[in-house]
């Protein structure tokens, strides 16, 4: 059974568990990686700290979110073809409109169009619903609790659902939706992310300490491009998903044809139909499948390399003196709440799209023992990619190798996660771009960060 694009049967090495380390870093001549040994924090290091309580942050984000779910409205279009499209209005310029379908931006010509129609607000639709639905309707209820989801109105969903466990609280499929709802928001509260758009459809980042990362839905998606099928992670695929799906690639060779097999494929389990998507490659819908923890190999790179060497304490890569601060050169990563799922995997992209002067990567999937990520780490007398030289900076000592050769244990333990991620390499449809340290902007020409 072969697949392509992003499906085929993950092959996975067993990752080990890399022991801590000295400080690797990587700066020079655009992304060397040097080890210096632990130096003390320095009396003018201007980070911020951490903060002891951030509920007033996560409050405001609430806040934030809520009005988001108030200002959300629904639009309809029938085409002439006969096919009728539901879903979040987004915008209308003159002839055209954008609808928000399944987490995509759809833009559609009213000229193809024999019907358009605002619905009006979700949350004013789900009110006059639930005035109708009896309290001792827990069906009933349960489908308003998928039919906020599916829009997005996260809160209200689970404002809903505790409801309806205060008065069962055994309720199984309330309390599967609670745990999903709890989830979702969970990435986007203490992620601090609520990703609203301006008017040329550019993401407006949260920040963590004035450094940009990732939202939430980026954050799910290259989890589901990660997925490991021999160990996957836990998933959740709504109904409502699985049904676009198969009106809108039921025509593909590998669909049901039939009614009951489209009836079968809505009652398989997530990653049968995760597969199918795969195979079919219907990437408009990945979104749409909610990961709820790290597939296999991220969890490595966060235990094994985030929280060790690369963010994990003041000896790490992106201590504030090296690769996290403002004189981090060229590659430039977030030290702060480095245990959030935001900080992990923004630092995760920026390392798998950064880009050496020649092009190279810095990440050498085929040539996991290769990659200059780890070769800059070695004895330069033992590396086909040796550290510049970096000299003596007040405060610490010059470059060390982190390394003792290709025999360190801490050494074939980065190739084992190296080699356990999905290849070939997909390309996710992110756009990020990282923020540019005062250090670099003295270098001149940034390499390039590869392709978007």
């Amino acid at each position: 059974m072969s697949r392509t694009d992003r499906g085929r049967l993950s092959r996975r090495r067993r990752p080990g568990v890399m022991p801590r380390v000295v400080l690797l870093t990587l700066f020079a001549w655009t992304g060397g990686v040097c080890a210096v040994e632990p130096e003390a924090v320095s009396d003018t290091d201007t980070s911020l700290p951490e903060p002891v309580d951030n509920s007033a942050s996560l409050e405001a984000a609430r806040d934030v979110m809520r009005r988001a779910e108030a200002e959300l409205l629904e639009a309809r279009v029938l085409l002439r073809t006969g096919r009728e499209i539901v879903g979040l209005f987004v915008e209308r310029v003159e002839r055209e409109v954008t609808l928000r379908v399944r987490g995509e931006d759809l833009t559609l010509d009213l000229a193809n169009a024999v019907e358009f129609e605002m619905l009006g607000s979700v949350l004013g639709a789900f009110e006059a619903l639930r005035e109708a639905t009896p309290d001792d309707d827990t069906p009933g209820r349960l489908h308003l609790v998928r039919w906020l989801r599916d829009r997005g109105a996260y809160l209200t969903a689970l404002d809903e659902v505790e409801r309806i466990l205060a008065l069962e609280p055994f309720n199984n499929e309330a309390i599967q939706l609670r745990v999903w709802l709890d989830a979702q928001l969970s990435l986007r509260l203490n992620a601090r992310e609520d990703a609203p758009r301006d008017d040329t459809g550019s993401v407006h980042r949260r920040k963590i300490y004035n450094f940009p990362v990732l939202t939430p839905e980026e954050i799910n998606l290259i989890r589901v491009y990660e997925i490991d099928f021999e160990k996957p992670p836990k998933l959740h695929i709504t109904r409502r998903t699985v049904e676009e799906f198969i009106d809108l690639y039921g025509e593909h060779e590998l669909m049901p044809k039939d009614p009951e097999g489209r009836e079968a494929l809505l009652r398989r389990d997530p990653l049968t139909v995760l597969d199918l998507m795969f195979r079919v490659q219907a990437r408009p819908l990945y979104g749409e499948v909610n990961v709820l923890e790290d597939p296999k190999s991220m969890s490595a790179f966060r235990s094994q390399i985030h929280r060790t060497w690369l963010v994990g304490s003041n000896s790490s890569c992106a201590s504030t003196s090296c690769h996290g601060g403002q004189e981090a050169g060229r590659l430039y990563l977030n030290n702060h709440r480095s245990n959030t799922d935001a900080t992990m995997y923004t630092n995760f992209l920026i390392l798998e799209r950064f880009r050496l002067p020649d092009g190279s990567a810095l990440i050498d999937y085929n040539e996991p023992a290769n990659s200059p990520l780890l070769q800059m780490a070695l004895p330069r007398d033992r590396s086909i990619h040796p550290h510049p030289n970096v000299g003596r900076a007040a405060g610490r000592r010059g470059w060390r190798p982190l390394f003792r050769d290709q025999d360190d244990m801490r050494f074939r333990r980065a190739v084992e996660w190296i080699k356990s991620m999905y290849r070939p390499r997909p390309e996710y449809p992110i756009d990020f771009t990282p923020p540019v340290p005062r250090g670099a902007q003295r270098l001149g020409d940034l390499p390039p960060q590869g392709e978007r």
